[in-house]
């Protein structure tokens, strides 16, 4: 740190002339001016006093030495009011150093010119101060100007021309030589150390502006305290982020600069520092329109060359874009953390839910079965009624499982969402109330997206309920659709999100809003701010498995009495929409003959599905597990038209069956039976569970259907 204070004087130095303009530089010739006057008349006053103190001669030569010592020291006001202007600094700076020599030298003449020769050493002031102030070359010319001078008058002296009074000296000859060749030589001295001194200053300088380049292009705030903690150097970053000028800033407490909540930190940062101590910490400093930036404070003591601590010096960095990349990485970390926690909820719900549906295939496929056997009027049918409906709510619920957890059955087609909306618009004026206004905004050139058309109306629905429960005083629910772009900046903010053009869902309520902890745990299952009796919490829940099933993106801002909006992110398709499809009409239920293998791990359900088959006419071959449907394959000689197969069952599960028996029978057709399947299963090849009687007829009919039409058309071809 020693060498901090030496290389702060140079700095300061160079920063201080950053704004080096023509007024500065004439201000600092004015300053060398007054050095120079002050030291002439000094040497003026010197020699009057010198002769008043010691009682020289005033009636001879004394007195024309003191008439000169004064018209010296008169002359300095005129050499001020020349050299006011600031032209021609240089040519008056030499005009004043050839005066000087005259006006020794018309002294020494008067002291007795040769005779005088012991006092030539009073031309070194001249030199002394040319070769420091100027140059070299200054040096070199008063000692030439002081030589030839002195020479001319004896010369003069010598030839008659002059009078001379007769020399005191036994041989003045000899002294004048003598101390001409000492005056030569200490002036070429003279000038070569002035040399010496003037490249010093051209390297200082040179290093000085380097040095001073180096600290303006750091982007952060350089600063030196002394030891009561005012600014005595600082950068032009300062400057910029304060607001304040040079001279506002000189002098002036650090501390002051910053926010006043965090003044208390900095001086106990500074005193800690003045103790030797390296200090760091981080504070707002004040811009000029008031706005308080952070910025990360580091200095240490600055040592003089007797050991104390003189002064403090740091660097100051704004970190406003760190701590912003830092909130986006928190940001992104707890998206990732709520992503990695529905995930792991999804997997488990979706467990529940392959558990839940095989009981709920029972009952269902039970009751339908007894219903069919009781007439309307029988006492008995109102129960099994009751029990359907209420085994039919819970097979919704299990669906909303499902959907959360990313594996319910869906049918992709290209659709307008504008039309998804207008479709359901009349449905949801109903639904909300007539105390909520319902604001409906669309795109009207706004992209296709592939999306199962069912599905998106339930997330609407969703949205328009948790909206119409937010809103128990009335309010404004707004529905929009607009095209989006979601660049990298977007993408990076919202990791789960894909870049390139997307449709805008947006639905954005007047309630009553959420706080920063719900909002976050929004779309986890059975998190609900409602009554019991209001709805189990799956809801919100559902619409993420549904966005995220569609490769979808989906976010919430919500605040406490300001509201909320859910805006759904859906990637545009260029695909065509495709035409609508005739509903279905009643048909009756299908029938056949053909030979099934039945394979099902769960009991009640392998009996049900048995028993609903052979009521259709099938023949059915039945199986507990994949290898005991292989062994029945093999066995059984005549030809196998259909495998229906639970996806997960223990040891070998439906996927590797069908595979497997489809590499001895590949006539075979398969139908899977699953209430959960991860990946997820297409649909013409699924029965989703829980199955009713009806549903199991239906399907298996179509697939069989389905390969008697392609073995036609390949005959046929």
């Amino acid at each position: 740190m020693r060498t901090v204070t030496s290389v702060a004087r140079y700095v300061r130095a160079s920063l201080e002339r950053r704004h080096d303009d023509a007024g500065a530089r004439q201000r600092r010739c004015r300053h060398s001016l007054r050095q120079e006057l002050a030291i002439r008349g000094g040497v003026s006053i010197f020699i009057i006093a010198f002769q008043i103190v010691f009682r020289l001669d005033f009636d001879g030569v004394g007195r024309l030495v003191s008439l000169i010592a004064l018209f010296s020291f008169l002359l300095n006001g005129l050499y001020y009011l020349t050299a006011r202007g600031g032209h021609a600094y240089r040519t008056q700076a030499y005009t004043r150093m050839l005066v000087d020599v005259v006006l020794i030298t018309v002294g020494l003449y008067l002291a007795g010119g040769l005779g005088a020769a012991q006092y030539l050493g009073i031309y070194l002031i001249v030199t002394i101060y040319a070769g420091i102030t100027f140059s070299s070359s200054a040096c070199l010319v008063a000692t030439a100007a002081a030589t030839a001078s002195y020479a001319a008058i004896v010369a003069l002296q010598q030839s008659g021309i002059l009078a001379m009074p007769a020399p005191e000296l036994s041989n003045p000859s000899m002294v004048a030589a003598f101390n001409l060749i000492i005056l030569n030589i200490a002036g070429l001295l003279i000038a070569v150390l002035a040399r010496a001194l003037r490249e010093s200053r051209r390297r200082l300088r040179a290093t000085s502006q380097e040095l001073e380049r180096f600290v303006e292009a750091i982007p952060d705030v350089i600063f030196v305290l002394d030891r009561g903690g005012r600014l005595s150097l600082w950068n032009r970053r300062l400057e910029d982020a304060t607001g304040l000028r040079a001279r506002e800033l000189r002098g002036k407490p650090l501390v002051d600069l910053l926010a006043e909540d965090d003044r208390g930190a900095m001086s106990a940062a500074l005193a800690s520092g003045l103790g030797d101590q390296a200090f760091e910490l981080e504070s707002r400093l004040r811009g000029a329109d008031g706005t308080l930036t952070a910025y990360q404070w580091t200095g240490a003591a600055l040592i003089d060359e007797h050991g104390l601590v003189s002064g403090l010096s740091g660097v100051g960095r704004d970190v406003t874009e760190r701590k912003r990349s830092e909130e986006v990485l928190r940001q992104r970390e707890s998206e990732m953390r709520q992503m990695q926690k529905i995930e792991a909820i999804g997997r488990l719900a979706g467990g529940v839910a392959h558990d839940f549906n095989n009981v709920l295939t029972v009952v269902l496929g039970r009751c339908q079965l007894l219903l069919a056997r009781h007439k309307p009027e029988d006492p008995v049918y109102q129960d099994l009624e009751q029990i359907e409906i209420t085994a039919q709510r819970a097979a919704n619920l299990t669906r909303q499982l499902l959907a959360f957890s990313r594996n319910q059955t869906m049918t992709h087609q290209t659709l307008d969402l504008n039309g998804t909306v207008t479709g359901i618009s009349d449905m949801l004026g109903r639904l909300i109330g007539e105390n909520i206004e319902l604001v409906v905004t669309l795109d009207p050139s706004l992209g296709l997206i592939k999306a199962d058309p069912g599905q998106l109306e339930q997330v609407i629905v969703n949205f328009a309920v948790n909206a119409r429960d937010a809103m128990p005083k009335g309010g404004r629910l707004t529905i929009e659709t607009r095209n989006v772009e979601l660049d990298a900046a977007f993408v990076a903010a919202h990791p789960a999100a894909t870049r390139g053009p997307h449709v805008l869902l947006e639905a954005r309520d007047t309630g009553i809003g959420m706080d920063e902890e719900t909002r976050q745990r929004v779309f986890e299952p059975f998190v609900t701010t409602k009554a019991p009796e209001q709805g189990f919490g799956l809801g919100l829940s559902t619409v993420f498995g549904i966005v995220k099933q569609h490769g979808g993106y989906i976010t919430v801002e919500s605040a406490p009495g300001r509201g909320t909006a859910f805006r759904v992110y859906l990637a545009r398709t260029e695909s065509p929409l495709e035409a609508p499809r005739d509903a279905d009409g009643p048909r009756p239920v299908p029938r056949g003959d053909q030979t099934i293998l039945l394979v099902e791990d769960e009991d009640a359900v392998r009996r049900l599905v048995h028993e609903v088959l052979r009521r259709l006419g099938y023949r059915v071959l039945v199986a507990r597990d994949g290898a005991e449907a292989l062994a029945l394959s093999q066995s059984h000689t005549d030809s196998i038209d259909l495998l229906l197969t639970d996806v997960i069952m223990p040891g070998m599960d439906g996927r590797d069956l069908a595979a497997r028996l489809q590499a001895t029978r590949p006539e075979t057709q398969v139908l899977f039976m699953s209430g959960y399947a991860e990946p997820p299963l297409p649909e013409n090849v699924l029965l989703q569970k829980p199955v009713t009687p009806d549903d199991i007829a239906r399907k298996v009919a179509a697939v069989l259907r389905g390969a008697r039409d392609r073995r036609r058309t390949t005959l046929a071809g």
